[in-house]
C-alpha cells in the first residue's frame, strides 16, 4: 500500500496547533516559541515531513527549476557543459529540466514551450544547427524568462551568452599547421547557419593570409551532405593536400579513413587538426591534434550569468568568449604533446 505523504496539516492535528503556525515554525517565521518551534521540527523529522515543492514555488513565485536545451548528449563536449551547469545550480539549490532538440529547430521550439509550460525559472540553451529563425527565444525573453546562450549564439536577440573564442581556436590551429610547412590545407566547414562555423572558417583564412597561403576554394568543403567522404577523396587525389583542420574531431575521423584508405601516412605526408578535444581523439592512432574549447567552464559560466539575471533582471548584458586551447599530438609534425 501506498504511503501517505505528511502534511504540514496532520502535524498540526497530532499537536493540537493550527497549520500556520506549523508553517511559521518550520520556516523560520515569527510568533512561535521557541518550545513550541522545537516542538514542531522534532515531530516534522519523526513522521519524515518533506515540504512540497509545488506549494512551496506558488507561495515564492519560483519553482527552482533552470531548463536547459543541448542538441544531443552522445558528444563528450555536451557532457562536460552539462556537468559545469550543474556544479553551479545544484550548489545554488536548483534543479535542471534537460530537454534535447537533436539539431532540428522544430524540436528545439517544442523544447522552449514545454519548458516555460513547467514554469522554469531561467533557461539555457544551445541553438541547434538546423535553426534559421529565433522567434520562440524572443517568445521565452518576452515572457520574462531569462535566457542565456552557450556555446552557440545569435546577435539577432539581445541576450547573455558564453562560447568559446572559436575564430582564435581555429587560426591557432591552422596557423600551427602553416608553421609546419603545410601549404595546401584542407578545411571541413561545419552547419552553415552557426556562429561557430562562421567564426572558424574566419580564423583559418587569416591564418592563410599571415602565411601568405592562397585561399583554395577546392579545399573547402561543406560537412553536410552524404558525398562529404567522395569529396574529401577528390581533394587529397587532386591537389597534394599536406594539412587539413576539421570543424570538429568527428569529422577529422574522416580524414582518417580516406587517407587510410588513399595510405597517405598521418603525419609523415597529411597533418590533421580537429575541434572539441572530444574523446576520440585520445583513443584513434596517431593521436588527433585539437582545439580544447573548455565546455565545463563554459557551462558553469553560463549558469552563473542566469542564476544573476534571475535574481537581478536588471542586470547589464554579460558576454563571454572563453579562450581555447590548441593541443598537439602526433597527427602533426613536430608532435611534442603541448598545449598552446
Amino acid at each position: 500500500m501506498k504511503k501517505k505523504r505528511i502534511s504540514i496539516t496532520d502535524i498540526a492535528n497530532a499537536l493540537h496547533v493550527t497549520p500556520s503556525t506549523v508553517s511559521r515554525a518550520l520556516n523560520g517565521g515569527g510568533k512561535v516559541s521557541e518550545k513550541k518551534r522545537l516542538e514542531i521540527i522534532s515531530l516534522a523529522k519523526e513522521l519524515g515531513y518533506r515540504p512540497n515543492p509545488i506549494a512551496k514555488s506558488l507561495l515564492e513565485n519560483r519553482t527552482h527549476t533552470i531548463g536547459l536545451i543541448i542538441p544531443e548528449f552522445t558528444h563528450h563536449f555536451y557532457s562536460c557543459l552539462l556537468a559545469g551547469i550543474e556544479s553551479v545550480t545544484s550548489q545554488a539549490g536548483y534543479q535542471l529540466l534537460i530537454c534535447t532538440s537533436n539539431e532540428h529547430q522544430m524540436q528545439e521550439i517544442k523544447s522552449t514551450h514545454t519548458l516555460l509550460d513547467a514554469r522554469v525559472d531561467g533557461m539555457l540553451a544551445t541553438i541547434s544547427k538546423m535553426n534559421d529563425k529565433f522567434e520562440h527565444l524572443q517568445e521565452v525573453m518576452d515572457s520574462g524568462t531569462p535566457l542565456v546562450l552557450v556555446d552557440r549564439f545569435t546577435e539577432e536577440i539581445d541576450t547573455p551568452y558564453v562560447v568559446s573564442d572559436d575564430f582564435n581556436g581555429a587560426f591557432s590551429a591552422v596557423d600551427y599547421l602553416c608553421q609546419t610547412g603545410c601549404k595546401n590545407l584542407l578545411h571541413i566547414k561545419g552547419p552553415e547557419n552557426l556562429s561557430t562555423t562562421f567564426n572558424r572558417f574566419m580564423g583559418y583564412k587569416e591564418a592563410l593570409r599571415k602565411h601568405k597561403i592562397e585561399l583554395k576554394e577546392e579545399l573547402i568543403l561543406e560537412s553536410g551532405g552524404k558525398d562529404l567522404v567522395e569529396k574529401i577523396r577528390f581533394c587529397m587525389t587532386n591537389f597534394q593536400v599536406d594539412g587539413a583542420f576539421a570543424y570538429s574531431d568527428y569529422l577529422a575521423f574522416e580524414i582518417y579513413k580516406v587517407a587510410s584508405e588513399l595510405k597517405i601516412p598521418i603525419p609523415e605526408k597529411l597533418s590533421v587538426i580537429g575541434y572539441a578535444d572530444e574523446p576520440i581523439s585520445s583513443f584513434i592512432h596517431p593521436t588527433l591534434s585539437t582545439v580544447n574549447q573548455q565546455p565545463f567552464e563554459m557551462g558553469a559560466i553560463g549558469a552563473i550569468y542566469l542564476l544573476n539575471k534571475i535574481n537581478n533582471p536588471d542586470i547589464g548584458l554579460e558576454v563571454k568568449s572563453l579562450e581555447t586551447k590548441l593541443v598537439i599530438r602526433q597527427s602533426c609534425l613536430n608532435h611534442r604533446l603541448q598545449v598552446l
